[in-house]
Order: C-alpha cells, then structure tokens, then sequence
C-alpha cells in the first residue's frame, strides 16, 4: 500500500511540473556507511550508485527530483562466523551475507546562489526503499540461501555542494541520510560524489 501511494503521487508530481521546469540529471558513486545500532554491528559499508532527474523551476531557485539508486552491504565476517556457530550441521557451512537496497526516492530541493558557478543544494526526500538480505550458505558439497524482502517508507534529508565546470556540467559532492520506517527500520549515510549534466 505504502508503495503504491508513494508511486501514484511521484507520478502526479513530475507531470504537473514538467512544463514549467529545466531539466538536468545526477549521476552519483556513493560510499555507505550503516548507523542504527544492529545494523552497524552486523554490516560493514558499503557501495553504490544514484541517478536523479531533477526539474528547477524557472526564476526559481526550488527544484524537485526523483532519485533511483542502489548500495549494497557486506556483513561482517564477525556476524557470518556468529551464524556458522549458531547452526552446526553435519557438514561445514560458511555463510556469506549482503544487504542491498533500492531507494526510489522523491525530492524537493533549494538550490542557493543558483546563478553562480558555486551552488549549495538542500533538500528531503520521501519514499520507497526497496531492501533484499540475501543469506547463502556455502557448503564443500552442496550450497543453500535465504532471502527477505522488504518495501519500508523512507526519509532522505540532504546536502550538496556543486561546482559549475562547464555551462552544462557540474560536480558534486553530497551527504544523504537514509532512515527507513515499517517492519525493518535501518539508518544509513551516504557520501556521493559525481556529475550534474543539463539536459
């Protein structure tokens, strides 16, 4: 249901501003790093990527955005040696575990100095991530996973610096934060940095 509604009004959104906007898109590497308490301890950082397209309104200095990403996590070899422990079996298992979640993100934003080549970006985010655990058991003979889904409501605050380069392109670098609500609640930041092109 969450994701349903979430989907209906980012739809809604970027039609009704579509006329009246610039385009330019985002396209961003990130380094990951996990904060709330059970996750941190469980999973190292992690990698990935986000693409925005991003929609400023004319005369303005407000933009919206929708944001498609992707940042897999790695557990720690603590917690897989732990889960080895727990579940002894006749034969010998390793297990190797990662978290990966897909955030579909929309966002309004101000852009500060928006005429100047230097530019300070603020923005929150709603929506959906999408997250995927993924538990394999690697055994000499024979091999076994688990797998939980799950689609949780999530807020992203942000903060972005950018430096015009070029009359289209711009780099920059931003900080998101990540907190996720419903049946698996995690938080994370993200470190991004790439490339702004007008479109």
């Amino acid at each position: 249901m969450i994701r349903k509604i979430t989907l209906g009004l980012l739809t809604v959104f970027l039609f009704s501003t579509s006329l009246f906007a610039q385009y330019s898109m985002e396209i961003t590497a990130n380094y990951s790093i996990p904060l709330s308490s059970e996750f941190s301890e469980n999973f190292q950082n992690g990698y990935g990527g986000d693409m925005e397209v991003i929609y400023q309104f004319k005369e303005s200095g407000f933009a919206a955005a929708i944001q498609f990403g992707l940042v897999g996590f790695r557990a720690t070899k603590a917690y897989e040696k732990k889960l080895t422990d727990e579940n002894q079996t006749i034969f010998t298992y390793d297990y190797k575990i990662n978290h990966y979640s897909f955030p579909l993100i929309g966002h309004a934003k101000y852009i500060f100095f928006r005429e100047k080549e230097f530019r300070i970006i603020a923005g929150m985010g709603i929506g959906v991530e999408f997250m995927e655990t993924k538990e394999k058991q690697l055994g000499k003979y024979t091999s076994d996973y688990n797998r939980q889904v799950s689609n949780e409501f999530v807020l992203n605050p942000n903060l972005a610096v950018s430096y015009q380069i070029v009359d289209d392109i711009a780099v920059i670098l931003k900080s998101a934060y990540h907190q996720t609500f419903g049946m698996l609640e995690i938080s994370y930041v993200n470190i991004n940095v790439g490339v702004v092109y007008k479109l």
